[in-house]
């Protein structure tokens, strides 16, 4: 199991030339493997973890929209001021806000201290920037900027070679443009949503549970399309001497874990005749659980274990529970013991 510990990483620090943006960073997926802005395709994750930091005064980059990327910030210490569309919203320690793709937003340390923050987003095909307050443009892949100068479709087009058997054109004018939409951005303090408890009918299982994407709008288990985040970010309280659910190995889905407070024990395996290994943890540690590997967090300490878990949601997804030999089929839900047949059995 990778694991990385936030104060074995180093700060990285970035300004722009004439000092304006400024920030620092620790770039945990990165720390455990991932290739920088890249999908799973080019060896990235699908979704990246930042710790970052931003000082008095100091915003990290320009006003910005994604066309596609969704970021969420968590906010740990400090204070500041969020831009999101023409508006604008106040943060602090203990706040949570999402940034959907379409909407420009920056993020300023209006505050007296360093403003610290986690932040989660996700790794799409194609990303474009715009900013608003330049009037420029950029592309996520390749890294290029620009400013774009307003043409008509088809400028330069009917001077090319003509068409075999073409006729008449007879092209409508392209449709009016959408109204703009009103503020995006959701925000939720952490200390308003209710901890759920996760527990099992002998209490062997337990764990209380903050959800943040579901506090911050998204729906359960689901990706975009069907309303849900492309990534779904918790707060786990784990007592002492429970697990937090059964070993259990996901098909498809990616989980990164930041240890909060307290100590314990994970457990892993990796293919059906692995050994089994178990690995300590402690604050600061981050984890990373790829699919394919069965995987359990036992708090063997003797107070609560605390952490983050991020996951993406991929669109069909099957856990397997190697130690009562059952599935999970989401986003259904449903969870079977599988009786083999034949491919054509029921069907002639």
């Amino acid at each position: 199991m990778n694991t990385v510990n936030l104060d074995d990483l180093p700060w990285e620090e970035w300004s722009s030339p004439g000092g304006r943006f400024h920030g620092l960073s620790k770039e945990l997926s990165i720390a455990l493997g991932a290739q920088r802005n890249a999908t799973l395709g080019d060896g990235g994750h699908p979704f990246d973890l930042e710790l970052g930091r931003l000082r008095p005064g100091k915003s990290g980059c320009p006003m910005h929209s994604h066309s596609s990327q969704w970021e969420l910030f968590v906010f740990l210490s400090g204070a500041g001021t969020v831009r999101y569309g023409s508006a604008q919203g106040e943060v602090r320690a203990g706040d949570a806000v999402m940034h959907p793709p379409g909407e420009a937003h920056q993020l300023i340390n209006t505050g007296a201290t360093d403003l610290d923050y986690l932040l989660v987003a996700d790794n799409p095909l194609v990303d474009i920037w715009h900013y608003p307050d330049s009037d420029k443009w950029g592309f996520r892949k390749p890294r290029k900027f620009f400013r774009a100068t307003d043409l008509e479709y088809y400028v330069g087009e009917d001077d090319g070679p003509p068409l075999a058997g073409s006729g008449e054109d007879g092209l409508a004018n392209a449709a009016s443009p959408p109204e703009p939409p009103g503020p995006l951005a959701r925000f939720v303090s952490l200390e308003s949503i209710p901890w759920e408890l996760r527990q099992s009918p002998k209490k062997k299982y337990a764990s209380y549970c903050r959800d943040i994407s579901l506090a911050l709008g998204g729906t359960r288990d689901v990706g975009p399309w069907a309303g849900g985040h492309p990534f779904d970010l918790q707060i786990r309280r784990v007592p002492p001497g429970a697990a937090v659910c059964p070993l259990h190995a996901h098909s498809m889905q990616w989980e990164m874990f930041w240890v909060i407070s307290g100590t314990a024990t994970v457990r892993t395996r990796t293919g059906a005749a692995a050994a089994e290994a178990r690995q300590s943890v402690r604050a600061g540690d981050v984890f990373l659980q790829s699919p394919g590997t069965a995987h359990q967090i036992l708090n063997t300490g003797d107070e609560e274990f605390v952490f983050y878990v991020v996951a993406d949601n991929p669109p069909a997804e099957t856990c397997y529970y190697p130690e009562s030999d059952k599935w999970m089929i989401k986003p259904q839900r449903k969870v079977v013991r599988i009786t083999e047949t034949d491919y054509f059995d029921g069907e002639e």
